[in-house]
């Protein structure tokens, strides 16, 4: 078996362009993990153009639920054989809170911490098993500009809840890196793209719409995953383009 990839949020916007780019490749097997595997919800995935030797793989995963990510980890080892997983793509995020910090409930806090938080912890959990299998394992998690305190005035935004909950991410990338040194983690802003939550951050300032197409965004991603090495890349922010993100 050629390289494996777990990507998480698979269904649309970043996730489906990223699955799309590793699925067209040689010899690869691309593990959609999505919260509704059903024929309906997953018709444009598995349409999807496949490489020489490629596969899709399509498993049930909500990280919302503690035992999940478990659960779908057990079903791709007993159902499909999968030994090892060389990068795991920690996309699948909520932004479901939109308003000033004082309108911001403990439920809004708690649920996106629930998903964009203890969600790659357990998806972590769960995968460290197989990416320690690997040659050259990566662990790669989505984040957003939102989540620096550096760059807060550049990209002004109500999405708290939402950046609070990927700082945490972010923290939990550098924990990763620090322990396992046979591992590459790091954390990745995609950028301004033209999806669902983009287009909302990006009226939000201003703009008719996000700057970048999902395409853009995703050659810039996978050009990072392809250059990160441990001892420059690994427990780093960085953007698409590859410059380094202020905590």
């Amino acid at each position: 078996m050629g390289q494996v990839i777990f990507i998480t949020g698979a269904n649309r916007g970043i996730g489906k362009g990223l699955a799309a780019h590793y699925l067209a490749r040689e010899d690869t097997t691309v593990i959609a993990a999505i919260r509704d595997v059903s024929a309906e919800n997953t018709e444009e995935l598995r349409a999807l153009q496949k490489g020489p030797g490629s596969q899709l793989i399509l498993v049930s995963l909500s990280l919302d639920i503690p035992s999940s990510a478990t659960e779908a980890i057990s079903e791709i080892q007993t159902q499909h054989h999968i030994e090892h997983i060389d990068i795991v793509l920690s996309n699948a995020g909520i932004c479901n809170h939109w308003g000033p910090v004082v309108d911001m409930t403990d439920a809004d806090v708690l649920s996106h911490f629930d998903v964009n938080a203890l969600g790659p912890l357990r998806l972590f959990r769960a995968t460290a098993p197989l990416l320690q299998n690997a040659s050259q394992p990566k662990f790669v998690y989505t984040s957003t500009l939102m989540a620096s305190f550096g760059e807060m005035e550049r990209l002004p935004s109500l999405a708290t809840a939402y950046g609070m909950s990927k700082v945490a991410g972010n923290y939990l990338v550098r924990k990763i890196d620090a322990e396992h040194k046979h591992l590459i983690a790091l954390s990745v802003d995609p950028g301004l793209v033209q999806t669902d939550m983009g287009s909302r951050s990006a009226q939000s300032i201003g703009l008719e719409k996000a700057p970048l197409t999902v395409q853009e965004s995703v050659q810039g991603i996978i050009k990072q995953i392809n250059e990160a090495q441990k001892s420059t890349t690994s427990g780093k922010f960085v953007n698409y383009l590859g410059d380094r993100v202020p905590w």
